[in-house]
């Protein structure tokens, strides 16, 4: 008989949307990409203002379970949580409203203090409440929380930090004697201190998904993003980060990186094409080559068609915008001032080619001759939208709702570049 298994899990529970998650925690992975152990390294990173929400419940009749799904070699594991909470007061019924139709994330704590998480960043978490008003004057009210989250691990381990507005909970806690050995890099050191004599165990590095490319903000979590090129600025973000590469071709060029290691940055020209991001990861020993993100690089134009005499430069026939030449009546043409969300704003008068307004969009207009086609690209996935012309050519609307930015704007069928729009909050204005 070995150490006693206490089941069950504790009566808190803590879940947070993953609208709120700014960076993940993340395994630690060998070089086929298998993960080496059942414990995410780091914290959660939130979103300015956000904090985990939890709710009590009865750990009696609450279970969390994991169960195994699909065929070789693509298994996952499909983690379980039904958690009871006594009652269908305010508290209750605030939680159901801010699981529903949300993707969400749950920390659950077992009987030995260590801490489980349900809810991954590469799957949707379903989840589902029920209230039971009880009945007659034995019944009992209740409040069920339902959740399914698909994951590569059966409901990993917590070591980072839960924030809350009551104060900040550090899961390391209870991990003493429960740790890997190479979660920090092997046996022979001291847990998270850094390497500084040999006898520590280096800690792991952490890189932030937020990235700046070209002066924005892109989140590459979903492994990939499109920009307009040229390709000229990237910067990370992270703690104790390796070596970060961008890969074009045959050709690796390293980020230069600070000597805290919390920043890096890049700077180069890259026309058109996909660039590879890598960094390396693992313990420093034993360090392994990760395919971070990539960019695809959409060709950027010259400004023009042809011709002479246009007043910009662009091309010719008179246009008085640049965008068409040679005086066909068929040549399609784009007035320079575009409606968003009801105003006017002059694009001519923007030299980088970058738009503000605030946000969210919800409509555009845009006007000239023979229009052709509008289309709109936004987001890490490269949501795409197309304006609806009409049928006199003469101007094309777009109307719904985004949020995401940048939002770039391409004409004709060719998706040539036009300019790109940048959302902001009230707080910052229009520029």
């Amino acid at each position: 008989m070995g150490a006693p298994e206490l089941p069950g899990i504790r009566r808190r529970i803590y879940y947070i949307s993953k609208n709120e998650i700014a960076m993940w925690p993340r395994y630690n992975r060998d070089a086929n990409r298998r993960t080496k152990t059942s414990v995410l390294i780091g914290s959660f990173t939130l979103v300015a203002d956000a904090k985990w929400k939890y709710i009590d419940i009865l750990a009696d009749k609450s279970q969390l379970t994991s169960d195994p799904q699909g065929e070789i070699p693509s298994q996952t594991q499909l983690n379980k949580l039904t958690a009871i909470h006594p009652g269908v007061g305010p508290e209750a019924t605030a939680a159901a409203c801010y699981l529903n139709n949300s993707d969400n994330v749950f920390i659950v704590e077992d009987m030995k203090g260590l801490f489980r998480v349900v809810g991954s960043e590469k799957w949707i978490t379903k989840t589902t409440v029920t209230q039971d008003n009880g009945q007659g004057p034995t019944g009992t009210t209740s409040t069920t929380i339902n959740v399914e989250a698909t994951d590569e691990v059966p409901a990993p381990f917590y070591m980072g930090v839960i924030a809350t507005d009551d104060g900040d909970i550090d899961c390391s806690e209870s991990y003493e004697d429960a740790l890997p050995e190479d979660y920090h890099g092997g046996s022979g050191g001291n847990g998270g201190s850094t390497n500084t004599g040999g006898n520590a165990g280096s800690v792991l590095p952490t890189f932030n998904n937020n990235v700046m490319i070209n002066g924005t903000s892109y989140n590459v979590s979903g492994g990939s993003v499109s920009v307009f090129g040229p390709l000229q600025t990237l910067g990370f973000t992270g703690s104790n980060m390796d070596s970060i590469f961008v890969r074009f071709g045959h050709n690796d060029e390293e980020a230069t990186m600070t000597s805290g290691k919390t920043s890096a940055s890049w700077n180069g020209n890259i026309a058109s094409g996909t660039v590879s991001v890598i960094h390396w990861d693992g313990n420093h020993e034993d360090p392994t080559e990760i395919h971070w993100f990539d960019i695809n690089i959409m060709a950027p134009t010259s400004g023009g068609n042809s011709g002479g005499g246009s007043t910009d430069g662009n091309s010719g026939g008179g246009s008085t915008d640049g965008n068409s030449g040679g005086g066909s009546s068929d040549t399609p043409t784009y007035d320079n001032i575009v409606v968003l969300n009801g105003d006017n704003r002059p694009l001519s008068s923007v030299g980088n080619g970058t738009v503000y307004i605030v946000g969210p969009l919800t409509s555009v207009k845009v006007t000239g001759q023979n229009i052709e086609a509008v289309q709109m690209e936004w987001g890490a996935q490269g949501a795409t939208g197309n304006l609806t012309v009409a049928s006199d050519k003469k101007s094309a609307t777009w109307s719904g709702n985004i949020s995401d930015s940048p939002i770039h704007f391409s004409k004709g069928p060719g998706r040539t570049h036009w300019f790109t729009l940048v959302l902001r909050d009230a707080s910052e204005g229009d520029e």
